[in-house]
């Protein structure tokens, strides 16, 4: 998860829905409606450019900020020189994050420095290089699956990863390809009994690829039985970061029988062991999980893997009153910089948007509304999808009863 601090602090900009006339327009200093966004591959010596964002009141100029963060998007510094609208990444943004911070200006007077979300980390340009080698989960017998995990890599980026698992004879490491055995997992069959099996990995990126093979496993054999799980989720969608609960049955039941978790986030590449545990008496089990963005889990016995089941998330959304001081706080694994919620009041028509809030780089804002005295209203924030981005739901804060002062 996502949290960004800075050593200066920085305004948020609140769209009220205010009419005003055309006068007054004219002279309104810029008003931001959306974050900036940075193109570009996250390397050294590739050139990222950034977009002005979205704003109103027709801004005459703008000025850029490029800044480096740490690899979770926090400890933002402003880069000395970088204020141009492109930027090309140095041996110094290695193992960092950058953003792009935009102000605008028109005779009304100058807004911002809004922020974008922050890129992925920098890497240099140069192809993967193998760290950690690939490895093979689960048991070496007739019916199971088994998944490989890619490994670790330095070096630049991984864009992808490629698969092909080999039968090795027993003897020695002469292996040959398995024909169509290109995924990540492979159901081992009745003609690798005898055999070991192996998986190559190809890890590519812009600048070459590279390939490892993992370690074979023992020799292949026919299991007595065959145990299934089955795999259920106690919500298909959760708030982050509440505790989901994943449960199942062996068939045929069966005490002990390890259980393995494996999660693939949104946007991983590969599916990865997240938790194992046990079996009871009567062949159930359970694990906990905590999604902080939409994940596919699965369920590996020691001889087969049960069909995925998806967790959807929401991102948890603070709210905040103090008289007409409002505040909102967005949560889940990533950053929220530059997002636009919605405050709303609730109407005999359902929820009316009366202003649009910019979350700024903290994935807080702090704003003010003018409610009229003597009234009370019901009041909530609410983040679009479309605002909270891939992976997520919407989200909305709890309501709250507020009286105009």
């Amino acid at each position: 998860m996502r949290r960004i601090t800075f050593v200066s602090a920085f305004f948020v900009v609140v769209v009220g829905v205010a009419a005003a006339s055309a006068a007054a327009v004219s002279a309104a200093a810029p008003v931001n409606t959306s974050a900036p966004m940075v193109s570009g591959q996250p390397y050294v010596g590739k050139t990222l450019t950034t977009t002005t964002g979205g704003w109103q009141n027709s801004p005459t100029s703008y000025s850029y900020q490029w800044v480096r963060c740490d690899q979770n998007g926090n400890g933002c510094v402003q880069i000395s020189g970088a204020t141009a609208k492109t930027y090309t990444p140095t041996s110094a943004d290695v193992n960092h994050t950058l953003e792009s911070w935009v102000t605008a200006t028109n005779s009304g007077g100058t807004a911002g420095p809004v922020s974008s979300k922050p890129t992925d980390t920098i890497t240099p340009a140069l192809p993967p290089t193998n760290t950690t080698q690939p490895s093979i989960v689960g048991k070496p017998l007739v019916g199971q699956t088994l998944v490989a995990d890619p490994g670790k890599y330095s070096g630049g980026a991984v864009t992808s990863f490629g698969y092909q698992w080999q039968r090795c004879a027993q003897a020695s490491l002469t292996c040959t390809d398995i024909s169509g055995a290109t995924g990540q997992s492979y159901k081992v069959v009745s003609a690798d009994v005898g055999q070991r099996l192996r998986v190559q990995v190809t890890a590519t990126n812009p600048f070459g690829k590279t390939t490892n093979a993992s370690k074979p496993t023992d020799a292949i054999t026919v299991p007595v039985v065959i145990v299934s799980t089955t795999l259920t989720a106690s919500a298909g969608s959760t708030i982050c970061c509440q505790r989901v609960h994943l449960s199942g049955t062996t068939s045929p039941a069966k005490a002990g029988e390890t259980i393995t978790i494996l999660a693939r986030q949104f946007d991983d590449i590969a599916s990865y062991p997240i938790a194992t545990t046990t079996t009871d008496a009567g062949g159930n089990w359970t694990v906990i999980v905590t999604p902080t963005i939409q994940t596919d889990y699965t369920a590996q016995t020691g001889t087969s893997t049960s069909q995925p089941v998806t967790v959807s998330v929401h991102p948890r959304v603070g709210f905040g009153v103090n008289g007409n001081t409002f505040s909102a706080k967005v949560t889940a694994r990533d950053t929220f910089a530059g997002s636009v919620a919605w405050f709303q009041m609730q109407t005999a028509n359902g929820w009316h948007r009366i202003a649009l809030v910019v979350i700024n780089q903290f994935s807080v804002a702090t704003f003010h509304v003018h409610l009229k005295k003597g009234h009370t209203y019901t009041l909530r924030i609410y983040l679009p999808q479309r605002q909270a981005g891939p992976g997520y739901m919407d989200g909305t804060s709890h309501s709250q009863r507020v009286g105009g002062i």
